[in-house]
């Protein structure tokens, strides 16, 4: 495992060798719950870590676009990295299963289930992409909510388990680096919401990431674990 002063790893031959980094966002992370951030190039840059945007540049890519392109999807040629994330908080809440009455524990589980089996053909649709582009690949966890009510805490937690059993499951099948947001943005201050991060939240995030390419940039040939 790392954190911002230690090891190594890769998953894919590095184009990013030299200053400049452009990393490709795919998944749903920065789209609806932070379209608030201006994403003019430069200025989406600065928003996640002022003053850097001469050292990386940031483009996104949907899953829903990745999905409609198909084999048609091309990723922009400059591209040396990719970010893969798909926020699952959001999607436990609109679910209705948190606001359940108690029922069968299998019927519950059993829900969850399948919408962890697409949820991971998701994921491993993305990975596919990123390793055809020959992309290195960072996939982030789902950050744990922050619910004031301690039953509601404790069931979404346990309900994104599943979700994130699958991330890490897909990380390590794709020799990729995991970015674990469960131990990232873990204070107050990280949430706006209980289901959002704050800018201070991602701003910790971004750092990770920065510093998970600079260690990726270096070579290795096994997954590794950043926060």
């Amino acid at each position: 495992m790392s954190d911002p002063s230690s090891e190594k790893l890769n998953t894919a031959p590095s184009r990013g060798r030299g200053r400049y980094r452009h990393v490709v966002l795919l998944g749903d992370v920065l789209l609806d719950a932070y379209s608030s951030i201006d994403k003019t190039p430069g200025k989406f840059e600065d928003a996640l870590l002022p003053g850097t945007s001469d050292q990386w540049k940031i483009s996104v890519v949907s899953a829903a676009a990745v999905e409609r392109a198909g084999q048609l999807l091309a990723l922009p040629k400059d591209a040396t990295h990719a970010l893969i994330f798909i926020e699952g908080n959001h999607a436990i809440e609109q679910s209705g299963l948190l606001d359940a009455r108690p029922g069968a524990p299998g019927q519950t589980l059993g829900q969850l289930s399948l919408a962890a089996d697409e949820f991971e053909r998701t994921l491993q649709r993305l990975i596919e992409v990123a390793q055809a582009a020959r992309l290195v690949i960072m996939v982030c966890s789902m950050f744990q909510p922050n619910h004031k009510d301690p039953a509601r805490q404790r069931t979404a937690c346990a309900a994104l388990a599943i979700f994130n059993d699958r991330v890490t499951k897909r990380v390590a099948e794709a020799r990729a680096a995991l970015i674990d947001l469960r131990l990232i943005c873990n204070e107050l201050d990280d949430y706006d919401k209980p289901t959002q991060l704050s800018q201070s939240g991602l701003q910790k995030a971004a750092n990770v990431v920065r510093f998970a390419m600079l260690e990726l940039d270096a070579g290795a040939r096994r997954s590794e674990v950043f926060f």
